[in-house]
């Protein structure tokens, strides 16, 4: 994770990526003053017995209330509760919930539940969706509950919900709770019995409903008038709460009922209306200056509304008021109902709409400054402020790639796109980094010739000194313009950024020490690879690659311990399920199983080399030289284990890609000739006056690692001085005085 700046340039503190998550796996807690629903809380005992239960009604008809009461008294079986909100139609976050609700009710379907799912966030259907379900299997009975399911509306996401419900074991079921039928197949449920439905006519207050809630808010009614006050609000739950509230404290409350019309289309408004009326002044506009906000908090509303004391405004409103929700044990976060929320900001829009924009700005800049990525996204969006939207989507790209989140960068993009914004040139940056992720070329050329038009020398949100310096970062790391092109952009990438930020310098020392490995200056490349690996500035995935290449430079060097210890830092930063399968990571693999090949572990070198070469292929287009790095690795290891058709397949491809490049290609066309001379050596073997016995093949092949006379005898279940004696025949066969010697010479001459 790293650090973040908020819009105004100042360093906060990282926050996690889902910032909420705690909130969003809590059911809301019963409250004293709800009415309790016990006929509907029956029903619902008995619906869950199917797969899935279906509570869908219009806004204000107590579908969670009805739903968390029910909750309450289930003793038989565990809850994996999540509420839903815009951010959750994506599979990657919608599943991640789902997982992490799932282990918090004792099902656990990954010991890192967020890793595993985007870890294998295009597996999705074929590996995420199977995991879950057997999870359920073999779980006690457990129900899954999908609150606001109506902000779910991708259609991967429906027919995702569609495949697990298809799948659920008898001890598991679905509540899905929305305010409209979601795309899922309901007709085939329905027809199999295994749908049950709560709809609008069911979650309607009836009389008595009607009678508790007047009395726990001390309205006397007439039996006449409740029956009336029914037939107005038709038992809407919402309408019945907002009359309760403006009846409160009337001297007549049966003459207030009746002068409601039969036709007033406006009985909601007006209700909403009288409740706000009721307020001081000041209170009302605490409430519909902040209705702009899904969640409050007192420092939240403080800063928006510029003002103080909202922290007593809102406990007050709280104890006072049913429309005002905690979201947590600490009653630090609330929300208004739904219906409130939305009748409030009519208000808002009708009385002050110029203070709209405002507003959502402010709150934006809020969020941004404690770290809140997508709220802050959401608030800048609202506010009409595509500049900060682009710079809040480039401060943090880096963070929620680092995190597997690099769907979400791109569906801002999109949504950026979408608004025209695209000339931004944050946005433009971030866009190309997007490209270059995606192994999208071609977008990577049309995103870097219209930034090469701008004059801009800001510094960039990300940490990037400039619209040029990250322009050569890019074309540094990608590599698309070959090695010459490289090592140009790279020394200007560091030329710019040493008067830059941390970030961005980690960057172009990544770059430029790549660069001249590749160029075949190892010397040179050290000293700017170890500045990357060790920045502290530098995300995870940057710092990998720099170990990698350290790794692959002092196998070059014969440096087999220094190797070592590079490749097994390079694994450790990718060892996380949500940076392990990513195609960046392919690096590691191909440093661990270069050093795993050289200690002697030859097959466990050709599985590691073969995950990695699966991993890098899992997205087409990718910049070449990580996937050449790797070929080229692959091979001299299948050449040492003797496997020669799995050898030439691998240089082959390896010259393939090399072919693209002309020019500055010597170091690389030295390495494949090296790798092609040993593949002949191996075809062709060089006969020996007198060969080696197989023990001493196996003591030739463990002198290739680091290991001692004294462990590889133990290795071998010998003593120490019968490998002495080996060792010292090996040297006379062979003609060598030592053991780097020994090993070069069995390596040419095929033996190991």
């Amino acid at each position: 994770m790293t650090a973040e700046t908020s819009s105004n340039g100042d360093a906060v503190e990282p926050t996690l990526v889902d910032a909420f998550l705690e909130e969003k796996l809590r059911p809301p807690s019963t409250r004293r003053r709800w009415v309790r629903r016990p006929r509907l809380v029956g029903a619902l005992d008995s619906a869950t017995e199917r797969a899935l239960t279906l509570v869908a009604a219009p806004a204000g008809y107590g579908k969670t209330t009805v739903v968390a009461q029910w909750i309450s008294q289930v003793d038989d079986r565990a809850v994996a509760w999540v509420a839903l909100d815009q951010a959750d139609n994506d599979p990657v976050q919608l599943w991640t919930h789902i997982a992490t609700a799932l282990a918090r009710a004792g099902c656990r379907v990954d010991d890192d539940a967020a890793g595993f799912v985007a870890s294998n966030r295009t597996e999705i259907v074929d590996t995420v969706l199977p995991t879950i379900v057997n999870a359920l299997a073999g779980a006690q009975r457990i129900v899954i509950i999908l609150d606001d399911f109506h902000f779910v509306r991708a259609q991967a996401c429906h027919e995702e919900i569609d495949f697990v419900i298809q799948h659920l074991p008898p001890s598991a079921g679905m509540v899905i709770i929305t305010r409209a039928d979601p795309a899922l197949h309901l007709g085939r449920l329905r027809v199999s019995g295994q749908l049950a439905e709560i709809r609008a006519d069911q979650l309607s207050f009836d009389i008595d409903e009607a009678s508790i809630l007047l009395a726990t808010a001390g309205v006397r009614l007439s039996d006449t008038a409740i029956s009336e006050l029914l037939d107005r609000t038709e038992g809407w739950p919402a309408g019945m709460y907002l009359a309760t509230l403006s009846l409160a404290g009337r001297t007549d409350p049966d003459a207030f009922v009746h002068r409601f019309s039969g036709d007033d289309r406006f009985i909601v408004d007006y209700l909403t209306e009288e409740v706000l009326a009721r307020h001081p002044a000041d209170v009302r506009r605490f409430i519909i200056s902040s209705s702009i906000l899904e969640r409050l908090s007192a420092p939240l509303c403080d800063f928006v509304l510029e003002t103080s004391g909202s922290s007593s405004t809102l406990h007050d409103l709280e104890r006072s008021n049913l429309f005002l929700i905690p979201l947590d044990p600490e009653r630090e976060w609330f929300r208004f109902h739904h219906l409130f929320g939305v009748v409030a900001r009519a208000e808002l829009q009708a009385e002050a709409p110029e203070r709209v924009s405002a507003l959502h700005d402010r709150a934006a800049q809020w969020y941004s400054a404690h770290g809140y990525v997508d709220e802050a996204l959401r608030h800048a969006l609202a506010a009409g402020s595509t500049s900060r939207a682009s710079q809040l989507v480039q401060a943090n790209w880096i963070r929620y790639v680092d995190a597997g989140r690099t769907a979400t960068v791109q569906g801002w993009l999109r949504t950026l796109q979408g608004l025209e914004a695209e000339a931004d040139p944050a946005a433009l940056v971030t866009a190309a980094w997007m490209a270059v992720l995606s192994g999208d070329e071609l977008s990577l050329n049309r995103f870097l010739l219209l930034l090469t038009s701008l004059h801009d020398d800001a510094p960039l949100p990300d940490g990037t000194r400039s619209v040029e310096s990250a322009v050569a970062i890019i074309r540094a790391m990608a590599g698309f313009g070959g090695p010459v092109e490289m090592l140009a952009c790279a020394e200007r990438a560091v030329e710019l950024e040493e008067s830059g930020s941390p970030v961005g310098l980690a960057f172009a020392h990544f770059a430029l020490g790549h660069a001249r490995y590749v160029a075949g200056d190892t010397s040179a490349a050290i000293s700017v690879l170890t500045k990357a690996a060790y920045s502290s500035a530098a995300p995870a995935i940057i710092k990998s690659f720099a170990f990698a290449v350290l790794s692959l430079v002092e196998v070059e060097r014969r440096h087999a311990d220094r190797s070592h210890d590079y490749s097994a830092e390079s694994m450790k930063l990718v060892e996380s399920p949500a940076m392990r399968i990513m195609p960046q990571a392919s690096m590691a693999f191909t440093a661990l199983g270069e050093s795993q090949a050289a200690a002697g572990e030859l097959a466990e070198a050709m599985v590691t080399l073969g995950e990695g070469l699966i991993l890098r292929r899992k997205i087409p287009g990718l910049s070449p030289w990580p996937t050449i790095h790797h070929l080229l690795v692959m091979g001299r290891v299948a050449i040492v284990a003797n496997d020669v058709p799995q050898a030439e397949l691998l240089l082959d491809e390896a010259e393939q890609l090399m072919s693209r490049f002309p020019d500055g290609m010597e170091a690389m066309h030295a390495r494949l000739r090296a790798a092609r001379s040993a593949l002949h050596r191996r075809r062709f073997p060089e006969p020996i006056e007198e060969p080696l016995t197989g023990r001493e093949v196996d003591v030739l092949r463990l002198l290739q690692g680091s290991m001692s006379l004294a462990q590889i005898a133990s290795e071998l279940f010998l003593s120490r001085n019968t490998v002495k004696t080996h060792a010292k025949a090996i040297y006379r066969k062979l003609g060598a005085t030592s053991r780097s010697e020994a090993v070069r010479i069995g390596r040419r001459r095929s033996l190991i």
